[in-house]
């Protein structure tokens, strides 16, 4: 039997139209001395994202399969570390994410995307 929590539907498809204005998603870099030459990721209740900046100032999430054990380590793997934020930069990203458009590959009919 499934869950009843919010998370679980989200994980399993249920709420993929849901209204998640109220969630505020959870900003990790690896480098917060530098955060122009580290990796940006964001947390969120149905999946781990990365931020990924185009030379053009173009910004994208790419979607990472991956829990958040197995994202701390896969970056020890590098020498790396996940710092959380919660200053300019995190509130900044967190915009960036919360304006993207709505996709679910998955489920292209429940998509704001062409």
């Amino acid at each position: 039997m499934t869950g009843d929590d919010e998370e679980t539907e989200i994980l399993e498809g249920r709420l993929l139209g849901a209204d998640l204005s109220n969630f505020v998603p959870r900003i990790f870099v690896t480098d917060p001395d530098d955060i122009e030459e580290g990796r940006t990721f964001i947390w969120t209740p149905f999946d781990w994202f990365e931020r990924i900046e185009a030379d053009n100032g173009a910004v994208e999430f790419s979607p990472l399969s991956m829990d958040e054990p197995d994202l701390d380590e896969w970056l020890r793997e590098q020498g790396l570390e996940k710092t959380e934020l919660d200053d300019r930069f995190a509130r900044d990203v967190r915009e960036e994410f919360l304006n993207e458009p709505t996709y679910y590959p998955e489920a292209p009919e429940l998509s704001n995307q062409e």
